[in-house]
């Protein structure tokens, strides 16, 4: 199992949910698109791109194929866990949070010049 990979039980089976560079892309579009505010309904999908991930069904996925789930069934799995504060939930959502911190470009050049910039004050002139 890779390092951002978990397995829960889902929909009776024991499945890989998994996370890398795909699922954050998919996630970042329905941010875009939905807004951050639709927790619920983002978290869900992040547990569907994220056992797509994980069970390798990407290429089904996005050949329009059966996977033999929807993201009404990850609903459904937060359901059945007790929601969005119970442990399970909790772990997956640490798992992915753990990926995102984890896999973060670090440019210091990029954070430097934004810290020296807005250290300096422009004089401005008053007559």
């Amino acid at each position: 199992m890779a390092m951002f990979e978990t397995k829960i039980q889902f929909k009776g089976k024991e499945r890989t949910i998994g996370f890398g560079s795909w699922v954050t892309s998919e996630f970042q579009k329905l941010v875009r698109d939905k807004g951050a505010e639709a927790t619920i309904e983002l978290f869900a999908y992040i547990i569907f791109f994220g056992i797509i991930q994980g069970e390798g069904l990407r290429a089904k996925h996005i050949a329009g194929e059966e996977i033999g789930f929807d993201v009404f069934d990850c609903y459904d799995w937060i359901d059945e866990q007790g929601g969005l504060d119970s442990d399970e939930v909790e772990r997956v959502q640490n798992l992915y949070v753990k990926h995102n911190e984890t896999n973060v470009p670090k440019n210091p050049k990029a954070t430097t010049g934004k810290a020296e910039k807005a250290g300096k004050v422009k004089a401005v002139k008053t007559k």
